[in-house]
C-alpha cells in the first residue's frame, strides 16, 4: 500500500472512531461544565442549576449533556427549589453552542421530585412564568420538547391547603406552533391518563383566547372538552362543550379527595352540554345530566373555589324514574331488604355524609315514578347546606288528586349526630283505592280522600327519632267504600259475619263520609277522632297507634241510624290490636250480654281490610 492511501486510510479511521467516540456517551467530572450551563438557564429562563453527581456528555448527532442528582432553583434570592434528584438531559443547539451560549432545545428530566408551590404566598414559579411569557412575546428561542419520566410531583391542595403528592409522572410537552401535553400519573393509589393539545402559546402569554381540547381519563370516569380559554388576572377563563362520565360517584370522589351533597344517593353521572368557566367556577347555559336511567335538561352552575363545593341547576324531564333515588334513602334509612327491627331501629341519622356540599336543585317532569307510584306534573327541588337539608314538594298529581309537602333536617347545633326533623304535608282529591293498589295492598277501602300532616321529632337513630315524633295526621274520604265487610249486615246479625267465604268476600260497606285524625306524641298516635257515616249506619274508632313498634290497639263501635220507623239494631264493638302487617279484629263485644260468646269464628287474612289475619266474633243469641 503505498504512504498516501496508507495515510488517507488512517485518516478516515481517525475521523471515524472520532465520529463514533462523539455519538457515544462520555461520563466526566466538570463542575465548570455544569456552571457554564447554569449561567445560561439562569439568563434565558431565571433557573439555577446545581448537579452532585457525574456529568454524561454526547456530542453526536446532536450535543446533549446529562447532569445527575441535579437541583433547580428558581434564581432568586429565596432561591426556593423548582425540581431536585433525578436526572436532567439536555439537548443543545449546535449554532448557539458555537458561540458559546446554551440554548436548549429538549429536556428531559427523570426520576426526580417537582416542587410546586407550598403555600398561598409561595411564588417560585412566578419568575420563569414571567420570563417565559416575556420570551414569547420577543419570539425567543424556546425547548421544542420537555419530557417528564417516572417523576413526583409535590403541592398543596388549593381547597384546604394540606399538602399533595402524585407519583410516577410521564409527561411530553411538545412546543411547536401549537403547545400539546400528553401523560398520565399515578394519584391516591390510581392510574389517569390526560391530553391537553392545540394551545397557541403566544395567545395565552398576551392573555388572547387560545383554542384548547382536554380528555382526562380515570378508573372511574372519563372527561372531555373543548372549546377556547384565556388567562388573566382573574385566573383561568374558558368556554366551550364538555362530557362529563362517572361510572362510580362514589369511587371518583374518593379517588379526587372530594365530596358533593348527597353524594351516597348517586351512582352514576353524566354531565354534557356547553359552559363557562372562571377560576374554579362553571356556569352550564345548557346542560343535559344522566343519572339513574334519568335524563334532565336546563341550566346550571358548579363552584368550587370555597371551603365547599357548590352546586345548583333547574331542570327538566319528561319522564323521570325516582325509585333508585327511594331505595338509596331506603337504605341509608335501613329499611332496605329484610332487615330486622334493630337494624332500622338503630341506623345513624348523621347528616354529615349528605352535607359535604352545598346543592340548590329544583326538578319538574311531566310524569314520574316512584316505586310502584307513579305521579303527573312533578314540581320538587333539593336545598343542602352544611348542617342541614330540606327537601320539597311544590306540587305533584297523584290519582286524581294532588301532593305537596315539605321536609327538613337538621344538625343539632350542639350535637351534630343529632338530627332534628319537621315534616309537613297535604293531599287533596286522591283516589285512596288505587293508590293502596298502586302500593301492592288491598284495595279495601276506596274514596275521594284529602288530609294534612304535620311531625317533628329528633334522634340519632331512626328508632329514637320515630319515639320522638309529636304532631298530627287528618284524613276525610268522602263518597267511598270498604270492601270485604258489609258492617250493615254485621249490624243485623248482632255482629256476626254472614256464613261462606263468597258472602264475605263480597262484602261491602259504602260511606258518605270517614275521618281519622291522630295526635302524635313520643311516637305514638292517639285517636282524637274516628269516625264512618253511611247511609245506614255510623262507626267510631279510638285507640291508639305505635310508630316505633308497628302495633295497633283500637276499638270499633258500629251502630245503625235512626230510621224513623222505630226499627234500632242494638250496637256492637270490635276491637283491633297486633302489628300492622298482621292485625286481629275481635272478638265482637255486643252492646248488651249474650250467650255462648267463646263461640268464635276465623277467616282468612285476605278477606278483611289493613292485612288484617283472624276475626272471631261472637255468635248471635
Amino acid at each position: 500500500m503505498s504512504p498516501r492511501r496508507a495515510l488517507s486510510a488512517l485518516g478516515l479511521g481517525i475521523v471515524s472512531a472520532g465520529l463514533i467516540a462523539a455519538c457515544l456517551p462520555w461520563s466526566i467530572e466538570a463542575p465548570g461544565l455544569s456552571r457554564f450551563v447554569s449561567r445560561s438557564l439562569k439568563e434565558s429562563w431565571g433557573v439555577s442549576l446545581n448537579a452532585s453527581g457525574a456529568t454524561e456528555i454526547v456530542l453526536l448527532p446532536l450535543p446533549r449533556i446529562t447532569f445527575e442528582n441535579v437541583r433547580l432553583d428558581d434564581g432568586a434570592a429565596s432561591g426556593a427549589t423548582l425540581a431536585s434528584g433525578g436526572r436532567l438531559a439536555l439537548q443543545l443547539d449546535t449554532a448557539a453552542l458555537l458561540t458559546g451560549h446554551v440554548t436548549v432545545e429538549s429536556l428531559t428530566f427523570d426520576g426526580g421530585t417537582i416542587h410546586l408551590p407550598q403555600d398561598a404566598d409561595d411564588n417560585r414559579w412566578a419568575g420563569l412564568a414571567e420570563r417565559m411569557a416575556k420570551g414569547v412575546a420577543e419570539n425567543r428561542a424556546h425547548p421544542r420538547r420537555l419530557v417528564l419520566t417516572r417523576s413526583t410531583v409535590t403541592g398543596r391542595d388549593p381547597r384546604d391547603g394540606r399538602p399533595l403528592t402524585a407519583n410516577d409522572l410521564e409527561l411530553t410537552v411538545v412546543w411547536r406552533s401549537t403547545i400539546a401535553l400528553i401523560g398520565g400519573l399515578m394519584w391516591n393509589g390510581e392510574r389517569a391518563q390526560f391530553a391537553l393539545t392545540e394551545l397557541q402559546p403566544h395567545a395565552l402569554f398576551e392573555g388572547q383566547s387560545s383554542p384548547f381540547s382536554a380528555n382526562l381519563a380515570w378508573p372511574t370516569g372519563a372527561l372531555t372538552a373543548e372549546g377556547s380559554g384565556s388567562l388573566g388576572e382573574g385566573g383561568l377563563k374558558a368556554t366551550g362543550t364538555g362530557t362529563l362520565r362517572i361510572r362510580s360517584l362514589a369511587g371518583t370522589l374518593a379517588w379526587t379527595g372530594g365530596d358533593i351533597a348527597l353524594a351516597p344517593l348517586a351512582e352514576d353521572l353524566t354531565v354534557e352540554g356547553a359552559f363557562e368557566a372562571i377560576s374554579r367556577e362553571i356556569q352550564f347555559p345548557s346542560v343535559k345530566v344522566t343519572t339513574g336511567g334519568n335524563v334532565l335538561e336546563g341550566a346550571g352552575s358548579a363552584d368550587f373555589g370555597g371551603d365547599r363545593n357548590a352546586v345548583q341547576a333547574t331542570l327538566a324531564a319528561d319522564n323521570l324514574n325516582l325509585s333508585p333515588l327511594l331505595a338509596g334513602l331506603m337504605r341509608l334509612g335501613g329499611f332496605d331488604g329484610d332487615a330486622e327491627p334493630p337494624a332500622w331501629r338503630q341506623r345513624s341519622l348523621a347528616l354529615a355524609p349528605l352535607t359535604s356540599g352545598d346543592l340548590d336543585l329544583r326538578i319538574s317532569a311531566g310524569n314520574a315514578r316512584l316505586g310502584p307510584v307513579q305521579v303527573t306534573d312533578l314540581a320538587c327541588g333539593v336545598m343542602v347546606r352544611a348542617r342541614g337539608i330540606e327537601a320539597s314538594l311544590g306540587r305533584a298529581g297523584l290519582r286524581g288528586g294532588t301532593v305537596k309537602g315539605r321536609v327538613v333536617l337538621a344538625s343539632d347545633e350542639g350535637d351534630d349526630g343529632l338530627t332534628r326533623v319537621k315534616a309537613q304535608g297535604h293531599v287533596n282529591g286522591i283516589d285512596l283505592g288505587t293508590l293502596m293498589g298502586d302500593l301492592g295492598g288491598e284495595r279495601w277501602v276506596q274514596g275521594t280522600t284529602r288530609g294534612s300532616l304535620v311531625l317533628e321529632g329528633a334522634g340519632r337513630d331512626v328508632g329514637t327519632l320515630t319515639g320522638s315524633l309529636a304532631g298530627r295526621i287528618a284524613l276525610r274520604s268522602e263518597d267511598g267504600a270498604i270492601t270485604g265487610l258489609d258492617l250493615a249486615d254485621m249490624l243485623q246479625r248482632n255482629g256476626t259475619v254472614a256464613p261462606g267465604a263468597l258472602a264475605r268476600r263480597n262484602g261491602r260497606t259504602t260511606y258518605e263520609h270517614a275521618t281519622l285524625s291522630l295526635l302524635i306524641a313520643d311516637g305514638v298516635g292517639e285517636v282524637a277522632e274516628g269516625s264512618l257515616v253511611s247511609r245506614a249506619l255510623t262507626a267510631t274508632v279510638g285507640g291508639r297507634l305505635d310508630l316505633l313498634r308497628r302495633r295497633i290497639e283500637a276499638r270499633a263501635e258500629v251502630a245503625s241510624r235512626p230510621s224513623g220507623e222505630g226499627t234500632h239494631r242494638p250496637a256492637f264493638t270490635f276491637d283491633l290490636s297486633g302489628p300492622w302487617d298482621g292485625m286481629s279484629v275481635g272478638p265482637a263485644v255486643p252492646a248488651r250480654p249474650v250467650e255462648n260468646a267463646s263461640v268464635q269464628f276465623r277467616r282468612p287474612g285476605a278477606d278483611l281490610p289493613l292485612g288484617i289475619r283472624a276475626y272471631a266474633p261472637t255468635s248471635a243469641p
